[in-house]
């Protein structure tokens, strides 16, 4: 049985690691090791987790330290294929590959555009930090037997290195059962997740104040300062604030109490602009929950809401837009109802892990011919 290492920075119980990529290379008859910092040293879902312990210190540990860690244990398993996800392990991936192993980079996020997110670095030095990296990744994605990407134009950029480039979407794994609704006097919105401006929570609570009995259910977790100002808004009376749910238990205390799912994220750099990207798994876990959503008007998910009608695209920054939205679904009940049966039909159809799994796996036939 050929064994497989995925060794990551992330925790062990990273849904698109454990739950979709390791747990799907078990299924597909490989030995697989997750190398992850501080988690428990067991095999779960034929998985062997294997940890170490570290203290993070700071921004340089994270990216100099860690990656050494990951490696040295990662390496102890001596596995024929080598899968990671970090870009500060680029150089440790090459050093794999000179120790005769097959390996793997798998690109979570567009990195090059990620660094323009960091507001608090004037422009001209993040044009440079990104020209940079692309550079260094570059030089080391050329060695590599494969590449993941989880954008269109991610791939496009590094086929240009490896070839053996596969665009895999991290989808949500299908589950048998649909969310059993709660009967409820009043229509309700939800949020689950972090809590962030370019989430743009701020704008769902401004909109509240003029949409009579409705009510938002919010659950998440983010920074203390971002929850005080939500809590200094008007429409602060008409949320539920839940606060951390466990992920298993989402279903049953957000989704099974609401009605529209509201998935406002920013026109960011990774978005490219009102582009958007098909990685976002919120987007797509509403839709499997049977929810009506309200999201961005981004060119790719209109492309998919608007055509198969599974809820309402809206500019993320018009407060009107949002409140007009939210107003249309409220008081057209069965039309909501039916904009959540296409979205979960859409999953069951094309938008789950499967389609992404069978993509996986013959990524790793064609590293191993």
């Amino acid at each position: 049985m050929l064994k497989v290492c995925y060794f990551t920075s992330k925790k062990s119980s990273d849904v698109r690691v454990f739950e979709k990529e390791c747990s799907s290379l078990v299924n597909a008859g490989y030995e697989v090791y997750l190398v992850s910092p501080n988690a428990k040293d067991e095999i779960k879902n034929g998985v062997h987790v294997v940890g170490f312990p570290y203290k993070p210190k700071g921004l340089f540990q994270r990216n100099f330290s860690l990656p050494k860690l990951l490696y040295k244990k990662a390496l102890s398993i001596n596995a024929d294929i080598y899968h990671f996800n970090d870009p500060s392990c680029l150089h440790y991936g090459a050093k794999l590959k000179l120790k005769g192993k097959k390996v793997i980079f798998d690109s979570f996020e567009d990195h090059p555009l990620l660094i323009f997110e960091k507001k608090t670095i004037p422009y001209p030095v993040l044009y440079i930090i990104s020209k940079i990296y692309t550079a260094y990744e570059y030089y080391y994605c050329r060695k590599f037997d494969a590449i993941i990407s989880c954008y269109h134009w991610t791939q496009e950029r590094l086929e240009k290195t490896c070839k053996n480039n596969k665009l895999i979407f991290n989808f949500p794994v299908l589950t048998g059962s649909r969310t059993k609704f709660e009967d409820s006097t009043k229509p309700s919105l939800c949020y689950a997740g972090l809590f962030s401006e370019m989430w743009k929570i701020e704008n769902i609570v401004r909109s509240l104040p003029e949409l009579g009995d409705v009510q938002f259910n919010l659950a998440g977790h983010g920074d203390n300062s971002y929850i005080d100002k939500l809590k200094n808004l008007e429409g602060w009376k008409k949320v539920n604030y839940i606060g951390l749910v466990k992920r298993e238990d989402v279903h049953n205390i957000i989704y099974a109490k609401s009605r529209i799912g509201m998935v406002l994220l920013d026109y960011i750099p990774l978005c490219k602009g009102n582009i958007g990207n098909l990685s976002n798994n919120k987007f797509f876990e509403y839709m499997m929950a049977g929810l009506p959503i309200i999201c961005t008007d981004f060119i790719l998910w209109k492309e998919i809401v608007e055509i198969n009608k599974c809820g309402i695209c809206v500019n993320p920054n018009n407060i009107n837009e949002i409140a007009a939205a939210i107003k249309y679904l409220v008081d057209n009940p069965e039309i909501a109802k039916q904009m959540g049966e296409n979205g979960r039909k859409l999953i069951e159809q094309k938008y789950n892990w499967k389609a992404e799994e069978n993509k996986l796996i013959g990524l790793y036939k064609t590293v191993l011919d």
